[in-house]
């Protein structure tokens, strides 16, 4: 995550600075300097801090690989490849085979955000390596 990303062109330190200036906050060049500085400051502890987080979800995945333990080192696909078999199931195979039996599998809304968030994240943090190493 970039926070340039989230405040556009001019990242947090403009756009923060902007609002201050517009709001009549920051009048002199100094202020503005300083606030510029203690954003910027602000910023960085919070790159380095989404950083150490990343590292720490990419160390404990490259320790479940390493593990002996099939189920250890494949529970992330596992829910990947239920979550589509449920899906395809719901909705491509049940309405053109209910006449048949197909039934549609019941999933509870909590469950269905809990495997999007184990898969959002397995997916993000994938992308994110495969980003780093092509840097």
């Amino acid at each position: 995550m970039n926070l340039l990303n989230i405040f556009g062109s001019k990242g947090l330190v403009g756009s923060v600075t902007d609002i201050l200036k517009g709001a009549g906050i920051l009048k002199d060049p100094e202020a503005e300097f300083k606030a510029a500085q203690a954003l910027m400051a602000f910023e960085l502890e919070t790159q380095k801090a989404f950083t150490a987080q990343m590292e720490s979800v990419n160390a404990t995945m490259r320790e479940e690989a390493k593990s002996d333990h099939w189920l250890q080192w494949s529970w992330r696909p596992v829910v990947g490849y239920t979550f589509s078999l449920t899906i395809i199931n719901n909705y491509i195979i049940a309405p053109y085979f209910a006449k048949y039996g197909v039934l549609a599998v019941v999933i509870p809304g909590e469950l269905w955000s809990a495997m999007l968030v184990v898969l959002g994240v397995a997916a993000g943090t994938r992308g994110l390596e495969k980003w780093q190493k092509a840097k």
